[in-house]
């Protein structure tokens, strides 16, 4: 039974939706630690629990499967379910998430997601839900044009931010550089990308189908313009963000992207063709032979861009504005109006329908061609293509294929993923109470080991090289490959059921389309999909010899097993099909989706999934479905009507002839306005009544509401002023400004278009005015409730004080959650507005189920969402406080955050570290340090014991022995031992914690055992120049001179990110050590050698000059040491090391002249240096010049007022000098702290001084 209360939940489930394709891209949270993925992922997961208890109340008012409209039961009713598009095969792939999320290795983070990106079971399950409740939900026209509408709008800041980050106009300053490569509003240059992606097809299928109206009709409704217009504002904004961004795995998948859909578009006048027989082999040749004069118009209109464009840069720069690539920008869109220009002609006239698509496969094979070609050098093309290689993005197109950096990055994941995969020994360590070993391990080929466990897996088989083309220490959390993750996270079966889920969705769009006419053909795409994607795994296989690029074959054998199909239809003559009528609405937005997906499925195998292209996926599957549903309800038009609605020719036609269209189309109007579309997909579920344009004006006006208040959030801090004059918060008024017009103009021209539709008459003025109060009035309330709270100042006094200072900002988190749920309620009561007559309010006696739901899901909304964004803001702070060695507050802070989320190993490891900090701070009392010692050790085991099979929690455990066992007691050298010692089980090729448990085998003098552990980490990685030191170090201890000459030298020959710098490390504070153990055995020129081989390979490096010197130097050759001491100053090393022992030697040697203006430079450096005003005083003495010694030497005295050298110093100076007055002054203070030995001594030079003042006067 359909209740009031039902119809409200079935809206607020539509609201949850609007809400969640809207915040996840736009939103982040600069006043929280982690700032964009999981403050997105919170946020959504808050909104889908919100659907969830909206469907539960929905299903207990109607009932379970009352949609179904017949009383079978419910095994009959779930069979029937599971034979539903894409329900088995996402039902099969929720199985394995929970098998794998159950009989993970870390099952609480596989469960709630990690640290850093927040991926867990719950996340994946909540984009499932979205995706579930929009197929079954989703059943209007008008609900299908909300929902696009608000993905293209939502876009468009997200664009402008990107824009407005690439010229330098950000408002927020991030601490990364984000004009070379922009981030928008998810912080990475490749997560926008990928992103923007999803909505170019979509926008792109908005605009053909505008463009279609406006070129079939003559007196097509302005409102056509009017969205064609904005939505080439919009698909500018788009591609120039993606470019912008300069990410190759994103730019591919655009390219993909756009060719799947101009492939599909064509084919639809070739189904609509009068001859649909097989083409002929002149119409080959002519579809051949069409990419030149395309390539004719495209070149044409290019250069008639870049001339346009160039005239216009040089117009902007006297107008004193520098925007440079407005000619490449110019170029690139004349070329493209020429290109699909051309197209366009085509299509519009009816010539070349049947062969036109064939031609655009051609372009598609010619592109992929030169996209090769860019990436294969060392041919003859290389003269022509490196110009091209050269210019700007083309760059980034040419390093697709390079090794070197990110490219040898994936290959080596891809490689130690493989390795996961296969069956090997068991992680963990034996006889530990929490890193257990895996009794699971034989099934984890088929299950994996747990969503977001990758990290923790993957220390097992981290490869050595990973490291010197990555950050040394860290785990891959990702493969940067979908397929592969799959088989890392779910397991085989998961691998299964995510292509089981991605060929069920490329099957049933494709057949929904129209191109699957019969059972032959059903097997056709189905045997081109899977043995294509075979085919496409086998082939890296049989060119290597290797599976590594398996997970890149198999993505892109699908997809050529796809457009495969879809060429073999095109060439053999489409037959026409059961569906081929059923989407003359919405064959276009399939199209789009359909595109979207695949440019999604073809970056992610470059990249990895992100919470916006999650829910964006997973909208799209839940929105295709929906739209099948939608139409199918509707009368099947026969096939003539397809091509009235997808791509109608325009004809040369008397005046008449448009009159009988424009009649036949008024006439369709009106039999839709009084059209109602059953809910279920029997046709006999409970009807749902069309809006009026008041409600859907006003739906669209609050969707734009979710929009304003998010930009509120996101940027406007307790520092904001806005004022037009500043160029950076002027843009934000822009960009907020420009994203409303955008919302207005698509509304308003969308009401334009459907004017006849609407049940009653449209009114212009009262839906403008309903639009702006709508979208306005909420956002402009929320950001003055949003800038009070922000805007609070507490004075900081105590740690109470601390904790309500940064409560503020999670208060201001809470009430954005709350303004939030607000505006889906209030868009809710909107679209039940006047919808609700004659329904009963509730089902009463169900009473008792709604407030234990409720309590539930809010429990769960605040607990494990809201809280672990509060967590992390807390955290934040503490950080703060932290850097500032404020350890109390840090410490308050850090256990605020863990009362928020005890479950986050990360806060115990923050907490430990200030405890670690505070015991090493020296302004504390031995009793404070102690204490803290204890404290953070308890803490840190606490993190182990959350997440033990994370090698970082045991490693760090070492680490902290390590270090207790230096301040307090060896006998935590023990622990520090046993510690390392699972480290390496749990990360068996990390060199680090392998190099740690030698060093403290090597404090406890036990050397042999040191070595074997350093010789155990050279054969994991030999070019890892500590370990040489440490070698070294170790066999110096041990008095092996030339083995420890021998691994030194090895060291000193590295100087890499991943190799480490060797000579950095021998030059460090224990340099001296070294070399005094060299030069005592009578082997300092060889280890002097050893250097001189580091200067030839570091010409220009001062500090290996300098360290030549010192060895020379301290090896007593003090000519050789000058010659390297002035190479040093030459090449600019003015440090006070080089400088004081360069200006010393020459005191030595007593060069005067050169020792002098060393000195001076080391005084201009600090005034105070004693050292260097002392020798001053002794060569301006040694040169007679008597001023400048005693100027030196009151210099000194100015520091130390009773140094002894410096008063005996003047008062003799000034002897010399015949000032024996002074003279006197000085010797009465040099014989007051003069040793006794010399007070005798004293006592005669003021006796003969008197003598002579007294002659004198």
């Amino acid at each position: 039974m359909q209740t009031k209360l039902s119809l409200f939940c079935s809206k607020i489930i539509e609201a949850g939706w609007l809400a969640a394709i809207v915040t996840v891209p736009l939103f982040f949270n600069i006043y929280s630690a982690r700032t964009f993925e999981p403050d997105k992922i919170t946020l959504l997961r808050a909104i889908v629990s919100i659907m969830i208890l909206a469907w539960l109340v929905l299903v207990v008012e109607q009932g379970f499967g009352a949609e179904e409209g017949e009383s079978t039961t419910f095994s009959e009713r779930f069979r029937a379910w599971l034979k539903r598009p894409l329900v088995l095969p996402t039902l099969l792939l929720v199985i394995v998430y929970i098998i794998s999320t159950a009989l993970s290795i870390s099952p609480q983070v596989s469960l709630w997601g990690s640290y850093q990106r927040l991926q867990g079971s719950y996340s994946a399950l909540s984009y499932i839900v979205v995706f579930a409740l929009m197929a079954g939900q989703l059943r209007t026209q008008e609900q299908v044009d909300r929902l696009v509408n608000l993905v293209i709008i939502t876009s468009v800041p997200i664009g402008l931010y990107g824009i407005i980050q690439r010229y330098g106009l950000d408002p927020l300053p991030w601490a990364g550089d984000v004009t070379q490569r922009v981030a928008a509003n998810m912080g990475n240059a490749i997560f926008v990308a990928s992103y923007l992606i999803m909505i170019v097809p979509l926008t792109i299928s908005r605009l053909v189908r505008s463009m279609v109206e406006i070129i079939k009709d003559e007196s097509a409704s302005w409102g056509h313009t009017v969205l064609a217009a904005v939505y080439i504002f919009a698909l500018a904004i788009q591609l120039i963000t993606v470019l912008f961004s300069q990410s190759r795995g994103p730019m591919l998948g655009v390219m993909g992207a756009a060719f799947v859909m101009g492939l599909l578009l064509l084919l639809i006048p070739r189904r609509q063709a009068v001859d649909t027989g097989r083409l002929a082999v002149k119409e080959i040749a002519l579809a051949i032979g069409f990419v030149i004069p395309l390539g004719v118009a495209g070149g044409l209109t290019a250069g008639l861009g870049y001339a346009i464009g160039a005239g216009l840069q040089r117009l902007l720069i006297s107008l004193n504005y520098q925007i440079d690539g407005i000619g490449f920008a110019g170029a690139a869109l004349g070329g493209l109006l020429g290109f699909f220009g051309l197209y366009t002609y085509m299509v519009s006239t009816q010539r070349g329908w049947r062969w036109l698509w064939l031609s655009w496969l051609t372009i598609g094979v010619l592109g992929l061609g030169f996209i090769l070609a860019l990436n294969v050098r060392g041919n003859n093309l290389d003269p022509f293509l490196e110009p091209i290689r050269e210019l700007p993005y083309f760059n980034r197109m040419a390093q697709i294929t390079e090794t070197s950096r990110t490219g040898r990055v994936r290959v080596l994941i891809w490689d130690a993923a493989l390795e996961l995969v296969k069956p090997h020994e068991p992680l963990g360590v034996d006889n530990d109470q929490f890193a257990k070993k895996d009794s699971f391990n034989t099934i984890r080929p088929l299950i994996g080991y747990g969503p977001e466990s990758m990290f923790n897996a993957f220390a097992f088989v981290y490869p050595p090289d990973l490291a010197h083309v990555e950050l040394r220490g860290s785990s891959a959390d990702r493969s940067h490959n979908e397929t592969m993750d799959s088989l890392v996270i779910t397991g085989l079966l998961g691998f299964l059921a995510f292509y089981f889920v991605m060929i069920s969705l490329f099957y049933y769009t494709v057949r929904w389309l129209g191109w699957v006419p019969d059972k032959t053909a059903q097997y056709g795409l189905l045997a081109f999909l899977i043995v294509g994607g075979i085919v496409g795994a086998i082939i890296p296989y049989l060119v290597q010899g290797e599976f590594t690029f398996m997970p890149l074959g198999l993505p892109f054998g699908v997809m050529s097993g796809l457009i495969l199909y879809l060429a073999w239809q095109g060439f053999s003559g489409p037959k026409i099909s059961p569906e081929a009528g059923r989407l003359p609405t919405y064959t276009l937005l399939v199209i789009g989706l359909l595109s979207a997906i695949i440019g999604h499925f073809i970056e992610v195998h470059f990249v990895f999934s992100i919470a916006a292209t999650y829910i964006y996926f997973w909208a799209y599957a839940g929105l295709l479905l929906a739209v099948i549903r939608i139409d199918t309800m509707k009368p099947i038009p026969d096939s003539s009507s397809v091509a009235a609605e997808a791509i109608e020719p325009v004809e040369v036609v008397s005046e008449p002839v448009s009159k009988t269209r424009r009649s036949r189309k008024g006439r369709s109007r009106r039999s839709r306005k009084t059209e109602t579309v059953p809910a279920g997909p029997s046709g006999s579920a409970l009807p749902v009544r069309r809006e009026s344009w008041e409600m859907w004006t006003g739906s669209q006006g609050l969707a734009m509401a979710i929009i304003l208040i998010i930009l509120a959030f996101d940027f406007i801090t307790p520092q904001f002023q806005f004022t037009l004059s500043n160029e950076k918060s002027a843009s934000l008024f822009w960009m907020v400004m420009i994203t409303w017009l955008v919302g207005f103009a698509i509304v308003m021209g969308s009401l334009a278009v459907k004017q006849d539709e609407w049940r009653t008459p449209l009114h212009w003025g009262r839906a403008v005015a309903l639009y702006a109060v709508t979208s306005l009035t909420y956002f402009l309330l929320y950001t003055m409730v949003h800038r009070w709270q922000f805007g609070r100042r507490i004075a900081v006094s105590s740690i109470e004080d601390v904790l309500k200072a940064s409560g503020i900002l999670s208060g201001g988190l809470i009430i954005f959650y709350i303004f939030l749920v607000l505006l889906m309620v209030i868009i809710a009561i909107t679209l039940i507005w006047g919808q609700t007559r004659g329904l009963p309010t509730w089902r009463s006696e169900n009473w008792w189920l709604y407030p234990p739901l409720v309590l539930a899901i809010l429990t769960v909304i605040w607990f494990k969402n809201v809280d672990v964004v509060r967590a992390d803001i807390y955290l934040k702070e503490g950080e703060r406080y932290r850097n500032n060695r404020q350890w109390n507050e840090a410490i308050a802070l850090h256990e605020k955050a863990i009362s928020l989320d005890s479950d986050e190993d990360f806060y115990y490891l923050m907490l430990a570290l200030d405890y670690q900090l505070m015991a090493q701070d020296n302004r504390l009392d031995a009793n404070q340090r102690q204490v803290a010692w204890q404290r953070g050790e308890d803490i840190a085991l606490k993190a182990r014991e959350i997440n033990p099979y994370n090698p970082d929690n045991t490693g760090n455990m070492g680490r902290y022995y390590f270090t207790l066992g230096q301040v307090f007691s060896p006998e935590r050298f023990q622990d520090a031992l046993n510690y390392f010692e699972k480290a390496t089980v749990l990360a068996p090729s990390n060199v680090i914690y392998r190099n740690l448990w030698a060093q403290t085998y090597y404090i406890l003098q036990d050397y042999d055992t040191a070595i074997d552990r350093l010789q155990t980490s050279v054969s994991i990685d030999p070019e890892y120049a500590p370990t040489w030191l440490l070698l070294g170090d170790t066999y110096a201890a041990m008095g092996d001179v030339d083995q420890a000459l021998a691994a030194h030298r090895e060291a000193l020959q590295y100087n890499s990110r991943g190799s480490g710098d060797g000579f950095a490390g021998f030059a460090d504070q224990f340099f001296d050590q070294r070399l005094n153990f060299y030069i005592s055995a009578g082997r300092g020129s060889d280890i002097i050698a050893a250097l001189q081989e580091v200067a030839l390979a570091r010409l220009d490096d001062p500090k290996v000059y300098w360290a030549i010197g010192h060895a020379y130097n301290r090896d007593d050759n003090p000519e050789k040491a000058a010659e390297y001491y002035e190479r040093a100053l030459t090449l600019g090393d003015n440090s006070d090391t080089t400088l004081r022992e360069a200006a010393n030697l020459y005191l030595a040697q007593e060069a005067f002249d050169q020792a002098v203006p060393l000195y001076e430079q080391l005084i201009t450096l600090n005034p105070a240096d004693v050292e260097s005003h002392s020798a001053l005083a002794f060569i301006y003495a040694q040169l007679g010049n008597l001023d400048q010694a005693i100027e030196h030497n009151r210099l000194v005295l100015d520091q130390l007022p009773n140094d002894y050298d410096s008063l005996k110093n003047l008062a003799i100076l000034y002897q010399q000098k015949g000032d024996l007055q002074q003279a006197f002054d000085a010797a009465q203070q040099a014989q007051a702290v003069a040793p006794d030995a010399e007070q005798a001594s004293w006592e005669q030079f003021i006796a003969d001084l008197e003598s002579q003042i007294a002659e004198s006067s």
